[in-house]
């Protein structure tokens, strides 16, 4: 792939279970010269589960734009590389955009490698009316910036997907329950994953079955507001 200068994957990797990675994936990661990676740690866990051996670059939401820049004008002497994120999709809460953006600035060909997608997995199992849907992704942190969104997002007549840490999991369902009182939520636990589980019920109930050391990766999804029916600020 050096004979096409400028050129950078977007490649989606497992969000969980390493066998989740898609042939096309594999293809690229082998062939190209660099990968980008917002993880080191677990961009050698997945490459050495490919038996790939790669030099990385990492990036974060601290450095990317200090980084984009001379990883494009790497591309441009005639080297490709893939873009990863940690889990998932790259740039999509995730580093990765800045890189990107750079790229078409400076005439670098930019294409997806699509796959695995938490967003995506939660919705077609959440049983909550999928065909359209709100992506935020995680909320803000302080409570007052926290409830002012979801007031917005929960008032809507669509499906909403947000990422959450287990540190403020109970907090925001919480903020869920007392916004929109017996919506219904369905909250996934490390999915694709050995401990991956699924509940289903009011924010409230499942608030209150969290044990009392919360751990994993969360997404919720919350079913939209119905006809007539108002949340509350």
């Amino acid at each position: 792939m050096s004979d096409n200068i400028g050129l950078l994957y977007v490649v989606c990797t497992p969000i969980g279970n390493l066998n989740d990675i898609t042939l096309r994936a594999i293809e690229v990661l082998r062939d190209v010269d660099l990968v980008i990676a917002e993880n080191r740690e677990r961009a050698l866990k997945l490459l050495n589960h490919l038996q790939i051996r790669k030099p990385i670059i990492t990036i974060n939401a601290y450095n990317e734009a200090r980084k984009a820049e001379a990883i494009v004008r790497e591309l441009l002497t005639g080297k490709s590389a893939a873009l990863i994120s940690g889990a998932g999709a790259p740039c999509i809460s995730d580093p990765g955009n800045v890189v990107v953006r750079k790229g078409y600035e400076m005439g670098i060909q930019v294409t997806a490698v699509p796959g695995p997608s938490a967003v995506i997995s939660a919705l077609t199992i959440s049983g909550l009316w999928p065909d359209r849907f709100v992506f935020y992704g995680f909320l803000p942190q302080k409570r007052g910036k926290r409830r002012k969104v979801l007031a917005d997002l929960l008032s809507r007549p669509l499906p909403v997907i947000f990422f959450e840490s287990p540190r403020r999991l109970a907090e925001t369902l919480n903020d869920i329950a007392e916004i929109a009182p017996g919506r219904e939520v369905a909250l996934l636990k490390e999915m694709t994953k050995m401990h991956e589980e699924l509940a289903r019920g009011p924010a409230k109930e499942l608030r209150d079955a969290l044990p009392a050391d919360v751990k994993g990766e969360y997404t919720i999804v919350v079913a939209g507001e119905r006809a007539g029916k108002k949340v509350k600020v």
